[in-house]
């Protein structure tokens, strides 16, 4: 448009110094005029052409610019949303905090951990109420290089945590932002004080028996004229004690498999079952004086390995059995109970301290020692009963009163499948 209206200017001077060569002599000033504004006006048309032509360069160039840079924009909100999910879908607890310690993001699960949801403005300790990671972080910043190390978080439970710190890049060169990423580590040094507390227990249980058997061997191999009454004797603790080291090898094998296998269940009526377990021991219960009494309705079905139920059912007994009083009782009930099929065991013996109720699962835990090992027990009969009552997708409960007695409760799953065989097809 621009150099349509100078095209036509340039003309329109041309055509007036035409018109006015025409209709007056012409002078040499007036020509030189004339020349001149012939030349301006084309090195005016001349040098609006270049720069309309470097204009449309520069904004081709600025539009390109434009575009990477929103292109660059895309880039860096896709970049965001994809870190954010990475950081989301972490199954770890993860802070994102700057060099002051303040916190600029918290994945879901650390909110979770804390029991947290306005972050904002907030520091690392106002966050986690721990001084342990705070100092850890404060390290980490004045060092420069990756951090990590255990620490004892309070808030909103009792945890033990490996601690990871490393700086981050950062979209603001002039920021600084680090990351918390925290591993429970609870559980895991749960477990190994358990197996520490397992192989510390096995060995004792089998150093005693193989302490008396040794001893017991050396007395006869030092005295060969032993009177016979007195060897005998002698032989017959060795039976019992070699009799207890089968016990205990036998409930670990019992307990092993409970752990590493899946129940191969059946159609099982526990109601028969429990009547002929009860007179098996009713023997046993008679030499501790205790009567032993049953409810249970006609029929009471699960499904259940048969072996297994019948262990869970000994043991429990047996226990009600050893850690009751002369004259007292052993009640065993049945029913269903909602979707679980409920067996309960209730004896009016010793009872259980409450300090030690929470432990009466573990292996080789006994709460009256000597009592248990006096009776033959190998304090692996209630872990017994919960790894195989857990294993069939139960629970076990404990009730108990101290000198009043205990009640053993083993809630067992009580939906019954559908096994009938297929009706045959006629041919």
């Amino acid at each position: 448009m621009t150099r349509a209206l100078l095209l036509v200017l340039l003309l329109l001077t041309h055509a007036l110094a035409a018109i006015f060569l025409l209709w007056t002599p012409p002078h040499p000033l007036q020509i030189a005029l004339l020349i001149l504004l012939a030349l301006f006006a084309g090195l005016s048309l001349f040098a609006w052409r270049r720069l309309s032509l470097h204009l449309q360069r520069q904004q081709s160039r600025v539009q390109e610019l434009l575009n990477a840079r929103d292109d660059l924009q895309l880039a860096h909100r896709h970049m965001e949303r994809h870190t954010r999910h990475l950081i989301e879908g972490l199954p770890l607890p993860m802070i994102i905090c700057a060099a002051d310690a303040q916190v600029l993001y918290v994945n879901e699960r650390a909110l979770n951990w804390f029991d947290y949801r306005d972050f904002r403005g907030k520091s690392i300790l106002a966050l986690s109420f721990s001084y342990e990671l705070y100092t850890l972080f404060q390290k980490c910043v004045k060092r420069g290089a990756p951090l990590s190390a255990e620490i004892h978080l309070t808030n909103p439970q009792e945890r033990v945590a490996l601690a990871t710190i490393w700086q981050m890049p950062a979209p603001d060169q002039d920021q600084q932002v680090y990351a918390v990423v925290l591993m429970d580590q609870t559980d895991l040094l749960r477990m190994e004080q358990v197996r520490r507390d397992f192989v510390a227990n096995v060995s004792h249980e089998f150093r005693t028996p193989l302490a008396s058997v040794r001893a017991i061997a050396e007395t006869l191999l030092d005295d060969p004229a032993m009177p016979a009454p007195t060897r005998e004797r002698f032989l017959h603790m060795v039976v019992a004690e070699t009799e207890r080291l089968a016990r205990i090898a036998d409930d670990l094998l019992i307990l092993t498999r409970a752990e590493s296998r899946a129940p191969e269940r059946e159609l099982l009526d526990l109601a028969p079952l429990i009547h002929n377990l009860t007179e098996q021991m009713r023997t046993e219960a008679q030499e501790a004086q205790v009567e032993m009494e049953t409810h249970l309705p006609e029929e009471l079905l699960v499904f259940a390995n048969r072996d297994q139920m019948i262990q869970v059912m000994m043991n429990l007994l047996s226990n009600a059995i050893r850690y009751n009083r002369p004259g007292g009782k052993v009640i065993t009930r049945g029913c269903r109970q909602q979707e679980y099929v409920l067996i309960e065991v209730e004896d009016t013996g010793i009872g259980i301290m409450s300090d030690d109720l929470p432990r009466i699962f573990e292996r080789f835990y006994r709460v009256d020692k000597a009592r248990s090992r006096d009776t033959g027990g190998t304090g692996l009969g209630l872990a017994i009963v919960k790894h195989i009552v857990e294993a069939h997708g139960g629970k076990v409960e404990v009730q108990s009163e101290y000198r009043q007695g205990t009640t053993m409760r083993a809630l067992l799953p009580g939906d019954i499948p559908d096994i009938s065989p297929p009706e045959a097809s006629d041919k």
